[in-house]
């Protein structure tokens, strides 16, 4: 499966979430002014299966120089981050393996084979559960509370000095969990610069944000910045069901 197969596994989940009924159509990625080298790493790879979601943790609890995150547990498609891969035998693996000029199709990643099969191993430790981005809930993330830039840095910023990024991070599973809905923790790394926040740059309950760095976003298209197999797709199953206006000439 290509990941423009991926992509419209994405629009039709979501289409079906929403009651949107939607036609096939041509899956295309981002364009970019200066395409990566062909020889490069894949930035992100597309998996299948069960994964740890942490995009709606606002209550990270900060632990040494690590984040603790209740997280979600879910099984579809999933997007990993190669940079961010922690298993050191499986980034160094997906690195050489997937590369612009001979990408990974779908679970064809080292990294995702380490996630299916509980191999993905940090400091000599056997994970279970891995955190990876999927788009559950992405509609009423982005809709409900439109990214907004947060940065530590700025004068006059108020709002946390620090957040989670949770990207390939280890998870357990929380045998008690003050969420039922989500019975993972994860390990997360902590950032000090710029982020993305969802309607606010401070988390809940004194705790900090799981998020992503703000370059990731375009707030002037309202889109990601980088490719994301099926963002596109995705986000405009969660406009209304109307016709776009004719370019002007």
């Amino acid at each position: 499966m290509t990941f423009r197969s991926l992509a419209f596994m994405f629009m039709v989940w979501v289409a079906l979430a929403s009651g949107i009924v939607l036609s096939a159509g041509a899956v295309e990625s981002t364009d970019r002014k200066h395409p990566p080298s062909s020889e490069a790493p894949q930035e992100a790879v597309a998996c299948t299966g069960w994964h740890a979601l942490c995009s709606a943790s606002p209550d990270c609890r900060m632990n040494g120089d690590k984040a603790d995150c209740d997280c979600l547990r879910v099984n579809e498609p999933h997007i990993v981050q190669t940079s961010e891969i922690q298993d050191a035998a499986m980034k160094r693996l997906t690195l050489a393996r997937c590369t612009n000029g001979h990408p990974c199709e779908i679970d064809e990643a080292p990294a995702c084979q380490a996630i299916k099969d509980g191999k993905y191993t940090v400091d000599h430790i056997r994970y279970n559960w891995v955190s990876t981005f999927s788009y559950r809930g992405w509609c009423s993330l982005s809709g409900q509370n439109k990214p907004i830039a947060c940065n530590p840095q700025e004068p006059g910023y108020s709002g946390d000095r620090y957040w989670a990024i949770c990207d390939a991070a280890p998870c357990t599973e929380n045998p008690n969990p003050a969420d039922p809905n989500k019975p993972l923790t994860c390990q997360c790394r902590v950032q000090t610069d710029p982020f993305l926040g969802f309607g606010s740059c401070t988390g809940a309950n004194g705790g900090i944000i799981s998020s992503s760095p703000q370059w990731i976003w375009d707030f002037q298209k309202n889109n990601f910045s980088v490719p994301v197999p099926g963002a596109d797709y995705v986000l405009s199953a969660c406009m209304p069901l109307k016709s776009d206006p004719l370019p002007t000439k």
